[in-house]
């Protein structure tokens, strides 16, 4: 079978369909001018087309190059030489092809044509050129952004979540995006309430992230209107200050709670007690070993509490109804008060952040000549002024308010469910001691702080009577 050879060959490549000044119609009838120019007849020739594909891209890695160069043409003409390669190694790549197979390369604009000494020259340094100038483009769309960057305004590409893109002034700015922030707001209070459940794949559902999405976004300064580029925060010419790219959506107090939150999830250090823990979990123990009294079932299913060691065992309905009776006894009458906390102003975030700039302006201050040493020594003033009036201002302890609920305590034993019930009488200082099968009561029921005295002569009067037994 004989092999078909593309006598002329039309090269027709474009980056972007947009490209309007250089659309494959441009391309295709400079090619045809160039070919009647020459003698030959557009008819004959075959087009290889890459559309939407760059010239950066490797020869062979191109569907309609890697076919042109199957086919092997005698002729091989493009619009311009970038149409060919962008880069001095894929066009000579190009040209040793050429010259083993026996192909003329050419441009309709005929700075090229290979079938010349001088022609391959020219061919050599303009395809130098061509790289010379994508590499100056390059910089200057780096420099752009990073110009950009530093002005705080949007380069390109998708905003973060929680802000969109608003044009002030002919650029692009980040503003917050109201509705997407109410989400991101509602979800860091769930995360970080008191007491809460809150997790970081629970709120992510809430905002409708992916859990990695909604992490990477909850550890970046995104949300405190600042950002990092490679790795680095983004700060002004000083290399200290923060860029301000937005309004922040949360406060660095916000953001401070956050991270501890996410470190107590993952060290385990903020997991919710067993909901199975008998109602006077840790608050009983045994007359013998004074170890802890753990919950348990017997062998019909019925709850226990029993002493690890063996010593004694009791049923878990017998001592929790002996210890709510004693309560309601003593404290039944009273009112019932809850605790507020008042006051407070914790700045801790705010002092890290003044920390941090204080660490980089140093770095800087190493280095820095004459000219910036003045400039400097001011930036370092005032952050020094500034971290003053923080620690003045910073007070995290606050203040304990009892506020009474109008019920009396019976009433609110009778409210409450069994976890509540235990952290009541923990907070009211129960403490319960399991004696032997052999005494009338086996239970003693204490409350408040344990007074080291009393103890002690409680376990002197427990040995005594283990010994007349």
């Amino acid at each position: 079978m004989t092999e078909h050879r593309a006598v002329i060959a039309i090269y027709l490549r474009l980056s972007r369909e947009s490209d309007d000044s250089a659309s494959l119609e441009t391309q295709r009838v400079a090619a045809h001018r160039w070919l009647e120019a020459h003698g030959y007849d557009p008819a004959d020739a075959v087009e290889y087309t890459d559309a939407g594909v760059s010239g950066a891209k490797p020869l062979e890695a191109r569907k309609g190059m890697a076919s042109l160069m199957a086919a092997r043409p005698s002729v091989v003409v493009a619009w311009k030489l970038d149409r060919f390669a962008r880069s001095v190694s894929e066009f000579l790549r190009l040209i040793a092809w050429s010259e083993a197979h026996g192909a003329s390369i050419a441009t309709t604009d005929n700075t090229i044509d290979t079938t010349t000494p001088t022609g391959r020259m020219v061919a050599t340094v303009l395809a130098a050129l061509a790289e010379w100038e994508r590499g100056m483009i390059a910089a200057r769309i780096t420099d752009g952004h990073a110009t950009r960057r530093s002005q705080g305004r949007w380069s390109s590409g998708r905003p973060p979540f929680g802000y969109r893109i608003e044009r002030r002034d002919g650029a692009a700015y980040l503003a917050i995006d109201d509705d997407q922030a109410a989400l991101i707001r509602k979800a860091v209070a769930a995360l970080t309430a008191e007491g809460g459940k809150g997790t970081v794949a629970g709120t992510a559902r809430m905002v409708g992230l992916s859990e990695p999405q909604w992490r990477r976004l909850l550890k970046l300064p995104t949300l405190r209107g600042q950002r990092k580029h490679k790795g680095e925060l983004v700060c002004e010419a000083d290399g200290i200050t923060p860029v301000k790219f937005a309004e922040p959506i949360l406060s660095a107090a916000e953001l401070l709670k956050i991270r501890n939150r996410m470190l107590a999830l993952a060290t385990g250090q903020d997991r919710a007690p067993r909901r199975a823990a008998p109602m006077c979990a840790g608050m009983a123990s045994c007359y013998r070993c004074a170890g802890r009294l753990n919950g348990g079932t017997s062998d019909k299913g019925i709850p226990l509490y029993r002493c690890k060691a063996g010593h004694v065992t009791i049923y878990a309905e017998t001592l929790d109804g002996r210890v709510g009776s004693e309560f309601l006894a003593t404290f039944g009458n009273a009112a019932e008060v809850v605790i507020r906390l008042e006051g407070g102003n914790d700045l801790s975030a705010e002092l890290i952040e003044a920390q941090e700039q204080a660490e980089r302006l140093g770095e800087r201050m190493k280095t820095a000549g004459p000219l910036m040493a003045g400039t400097l020594e001011d930036l370092a003033q005032e952050l020094e002024e500034t971290y003053a009036r923080l620690r003045a201002a910073h007070d995290p302890d606050v203040r304990e308010v009892q506020v009474a609920t109008g019920r009396t305590m019976a009433e609110a034993w009778e409210t409450y469910d069994v976890p509540a019930r235990s952290r009541l009488l923990a907070s009211m200082g129960l403490r319960v001691t399991l004696h032997p099968k052999q005494l009338a009561d086996r239970l003693t029921v204490a409350w408040g702080p344990e007074d080291p005295e009393e103890a002690a002569l409680e376990a002197l009067e427990e040995e005594l009577r283990e010994a007349g037994e």
